[in-house]
């Protein structure tokens, strides 16, 4: 197997000729659970990627808020 490869608007031809090269279509069962282990870690990564983006944004920095006098009533005019 590969290292990390990214899909985006990938021809169809090109993305079954890559996991053709990558898994033994002859052993289905193995290569249907080396792709679920790829796809396991590459999701894995992704939330890990999100959670600490995520904790970077949140981290430190108060949220600025909005007091009920500070906003203006679109109704009232």
């Amino acid at each position: 197997m590969s290292g990390s490869i990214e899909y985006l608007n990938v021809d169809p031809v090109v993305a079954r000729d890559h996991f053709a090269q990558n898994f033994d279509l002859n052993q289905p069962e193995k290569a249907m659970t080396s792709y679920q282990k790829l796809m396991h870690e590459h999701t894995k990564q992704q939330f890990e990627t999100a959670t600490s983006s995520s904790k970077r944004r949140s981290s430190g920095r108060s949220v600025a808020s909005l007091k009920k006098d500070d906003s203006i009533d679109s109704t009232s005019s």
